[in-house]
């Protein structure tokens, strides 16, 4: 492989990664139109709760968050993308936490591992996913027991939903 294509390579897989890191953006921040922009309008999510247009999912998947989840978090890691011209296929692990209210007002924490499968497609010299699979690992619940007092109250700020949150003004999403 030339070093031209070696560097081609690694900016597709670099503009894949970056894609995926604004698909948890947009999920932790309730942020649908990241979220959408994150997909191809043609494409296609398989998450069990959801089988369908990946636009569908998106218009799903943000009020569940917010009816649903005090708050979530997810990363992701073990990223594998391997390229076939305009067409890529990746696997990333994410492990996501949440917290839910019970209709006794007490909270739960969710935490759990998944494993995405994806297809992405470069179109217009953008790469979008065209379909997205989960795959369960493990996933957990127990008492809530963040704590907001004493020294944790010094120095925490908090991350909020939407565009108020600190990354919104750093214009590390757009």
């Amino acid at each position: 492989m030339s070093t031209s294509a070696r560097i081609r390579a690694l900016a597709d897989k670099q503009a894949i990664y970056d894609q995926m890191c604004r698909y948890i953006q947009a999920v932790d921040r309730c942020d649908l139109e990241l979220l959408k922009s994150t997909f191809h309008h043609d494409g296609s999510v398989i998450f069990g709760i959801f089988d369908g247009n990946a636009h569908d999912f998106c218009d799903y998947d943000i009020p569940f968050i917010k009816d649903n989840l005090v708050w979530a978090y997810h990363r992701i890691a073990n990223v594998v993308i391997e390229l076939d011209g305009n067409r890529a296929t990746a696997e990333s692990y994410m492990l996501g936490n949440a917290a839910a209210a019970l209709p006794d007002g007490n909270k739960i924490n969710c935490p759990d591992n998944m494993r995405y499968r994806d297809v992405w497609e470069k179109r217009d010299g953008v790469w979008r996913m065209w379909k997205r699979d989960l795959v369960m690992d493990w996933n957990a619940c127990w008492a809530y027991a963040g704590r907001s007092d004493g020294r944790f109250a010094d120095y925490r700020v908090q991350g909020t939903r939407g565009r108020e949150d600190l990354t919104y003004r750093m214009k590390l999403i757009p």
